[in-house]
């Protein structure tokens, strides 16, 4: 399965794009590493109806697949601008979120 890195303005990894049937999904995975944080899971789908849409908003070729758009659209430092799309909703999509924020810190009695 080919999987697109999108990244920010700064270059750092924001989701990871790839098909699944004729889907786009965006994912974004975060394991704890200390006391107190949970590890949680953000999945966005987009349906190809909203291909088209997705290639306006960036003033790309719809006409490309839509793998090669998010490639370009993250290669042109404008990923953040393409996730805050999706989080706003303004690039419709069906979110999957899933946490376990259980801290492991031992209370005082």
């Amino acid at each position: 399965m080919k999987q697109i890195r999108i990244v920010d303005e700064e270059g750092k990894p924001t989701r990871y794009a790839y098909l699944e049937h004729e889907n786009l999904k965006f994912e974004f995975e975060f394991y704890a590493h200390e006391e107190g944080e949970g590890d949680y899971e953000i999945i966005q789908t987009v349906s190809p109806e909203e291909f088209e849409f997705i290639a306006t908003m960036f003033g790309l070729d719809p006409r490309q697949d839509i793998l090669s758009l998010v490639q370009e659209i993250s290669d042109s430092g404008r990923g953040g601008d393409l996730i805050n799309a999706l989080n706003s909703k303004e690039i419709k999509n069906e979110l999957h979120k899933w946490g376990s924020y259980i801290s492991f810190r031992d209370s005082d009695r």
